[in-house]
């Protein structure tokens, strides 16, 4: 069975967290596996209002799943302006895309 892997982070200074950062580095040793995941998922929220503050996780989860022949970025959801504690319940467009990458998984 084919899985995949969903990330998610905040984004601090226009970038994945730290901690996402450091699982990716960890998670090195997969490449010489015989790795089963196909899909991989970036959920990213940002206190700023601009998409575009999220550029730069996705290309760093984008340089990562390069590395993997047989994987791909299969969605990205953006969730904008959500610095206070449940501001994402306002974010109808990054859940609408939730629910739509989610239904074809």
């Amino acid at each position: 069975m084919l899985s995949l892997y969903v990330f998610a982070t905040p984004i601090y200074y226009y970038e994945m967290s730290g901690q996402m950062k450091t699982l990716l580095d960890r998670a090195n040793p997969l490449y010489f596996s015989d790795y089963r995941f196909r899909d991989a998922y970036l959920l990213a929220t940002s206190a700023d209002e601009d998409e575009s503050a999220m550029d730069g996780a996705e290309k760093g989860l984008q340089g990562w799943v390069s590395c993997f022949e047989k994987v791909r970025l299969a969605g990205v959801v953006r969730c904008t302006d959500t610095d206070a504690l449940g501001a994402v319940r306002n974010a109808a467009k990054a859940l609408e895309t939730a629910y739509e990458l989610g239904k074809n998984v």
